[in-house]
């Protein structure tokens, strides 16, 4: 699924390339302030956010609840873009970043509600997991700035908009903490959910994985050489790992079975993590931890900076076939 997925993308990406170079000649807008063919380098860095598992179950609670802001994880990296239409460019980024969940931002959901409930939020409250996940990445992405298309008022303004997506892989190293306190450990090696137990447990995934980027931004032009912009960048990714939790609880006798007796009891103190908090007990080997059905995700709002590189190879847009204006 996920090879049929990522070459039917790979395939429109290509056929949009072709089609755009295709009108390239055509519709070119001139004035100083509008991409020249070639390429620009630059920086990005912004906040980061964890879709996963582990957290809110709606959109709205992850960004209003009282905790939010108190654990802001960020991304930076660097990026080179070559623009062959003032429409239309190929990015090539890497990135670095942090990203961090935790089922104590359920807890405004959870006031005035008894515990025994059996709600969404006091679900999610009495998992108690923390999750904090660290991604590299590389991707390469069209972007497509609509305004510039055609020759029309629009396309000389310094402000554009523009969206962009591609294909992207990344590394994620997943940590957690251990019973109730603040340490984090990593969690990939400790098999949480038994994942590469063999048969009749997960299989353990790899931590480098695909990732289907898309974006949506906006830049100002300032002068001809440098540009500054805001941009919201999603990324849909093929796996339900990265926050560590899935699948279902198994047993503390299934840890020591197949982990060195100091590896089976971190990973029980941090599998179950209930019976730490709100004097609850233990939950019972088999039951959901998380939903396998929805794979994970993450995102970023950032800022960005970049240079465009003078070169006397690439084509300028001239006058010569508009006239002035």
């Amino acid at each position: 699924m996920q090879a049929k997925v990522i070459r039917i993308l790979s395939v429109l990406c290509i056929l949009l390339a072709v089609g755009y170079t295709s009108m390239a000649q055509k519709y070119r807008p001139f004035r100083a302030n509008v991409d020249q063919d070639g390429w620009a380098i630059g920086m990005n860095i912004g906040a980061t956010d964890l879709w996963g598992d582990v957290g809110t179950n709606s959109f709205v609670d992850h960004y209003t609840n009282s905790g939010y802001t108190s654990k802001l994880c960020f991304m930076g990296g660097m990026f080179g873009r070559y623009t062959f239409h003032p429409s239309f460019a190929i990015r090539f980024h890497v990135n670095y970043g942090v990203f961090y969940a935790t089922d104590k931002w359920n807890e405004d959901g959870v006031k005035g509600k008894s515990l025994i409930e059996g709600n969404d939020y006091v679900q999610r409250y009495l998992r108690a997991q923390t999750a904090r996940t660290s991604i590299a990445e590389g991707a390469a992405l069209f972007e497509f700035y609509p305004r510039r298309f055609n020759v029309t008022g629009k396309a000389y303004r310094r402000g554009q908009p523009f969206i962009a997506a591609g294909l992207a892989v990344f590394h994620f190293t997943p940590y957690s903490t251990v019973a109730d306190g603040n340490t984090f450990v990593k969690t990939y090696d400790l098999s949480l959910e038994g994942q590469g137990f063999g048969s009749g447990y997960p299989k353990k995934a790899s931590r480098v994985q695909p990732a289907v980027p898309l974006c949506i931004g906006y830049r100002w032009d300032i002068g001809s050489r440098l540009n500054l912009g805001i941009e919201y960048m999603y990324r849909m990714t093929f796996t339900d790992q990265l926050d560590g939790v899935s699948g279902k609880y198994i047993s503390q006798f299934e840890f020591e079975q197949n982990l060195s007796p100091a590896d089976a009891q971190t990973a029980m103190a941090i599998a179950d993590k209930t019976k730490y908090y709100n004097h609850a007990l233990s939950n019972t080997p088999g039951t959901f931890r998380g939903n396998p059905d929805n794979n994970d995700s993450y995102s970023s709002l950032a800022i960005t900076f970049a240079f465009k590189v003078p070169s006397r190879d690439r084509i300028w847009w001239t006058t010569k076939k508009f006239g002035s204006k």
